[in-house]
């Protein structure tokens, strides 16, 4: 029983004070290119339960009310893993900034792009891209909601 109890604690996501350390692969012990069997495997091992998307190649996971986490399969296999965080405007923002320092300081400078928006890294594998969607004109703006989206993909698979 206590086994059982300390497998749940660790795989339970612990609090902290980053927004976008669970933007990660490996937060929920994913790789890409794993199975789709285990991939739900690990999935199901620690908790989550994912729900269909837009169609038979991808699965959701609702992490919060306003984060979600998209799946891709191809040839059943897992070609990318979609992090969504949604927030007010200036949240968006810091957390963009937080994740782009974080993914910096583990890759290196990102590949030049001309928006100030998108932060890419396609030189590794993994590729990793960062989209920042803050337009106060925008419909999701005009609330004052703003979207940050993390993908870690296989552009090869």
């Amino acid at each position: 029983m206590l086994a059982l109890l300390l497998s749940l604690f660790l795989a339970t996501p612990f609090p902290s004070a980053s927004r976008t350390a669970w933007m990660r692969p490996e937060s929920f012990h994913l790789s890409i290119g794993m199975s789709r069997a285990d991939t739900l495997k690990k999935l199901a091992d620690a908790g989550w339960k994912t729900k269909a998307g837009k169609d038979a190649a991808h699965l959701v996971i609702e992490y919060t009310d306003a984060d979600s986490v998209t799946l891709e399969f191809r040839k059943d296999r897992l070609k990318a893993v979609r992090f969504e965080h949604f927030a007010f405007l200036q949240d968006a923002r810091s957390a963009f900034t937080e994740e782009v320092t974080y993914l910096h300081e583990t890759f290196g400078a990102p590949k030049a792009v001309k928006t100030k928006s998108v932060v890419l890294y396609d030189r590794i594998l993994p590729n990793v891209m960062v989209v920042l969607s803050d337009d106060p004109r925008s419909e999701n703006g005009q609330k004052g909601l703003g979207l940050l989206v993390v993908r870690y993909y296989d552009p090869l698979s």
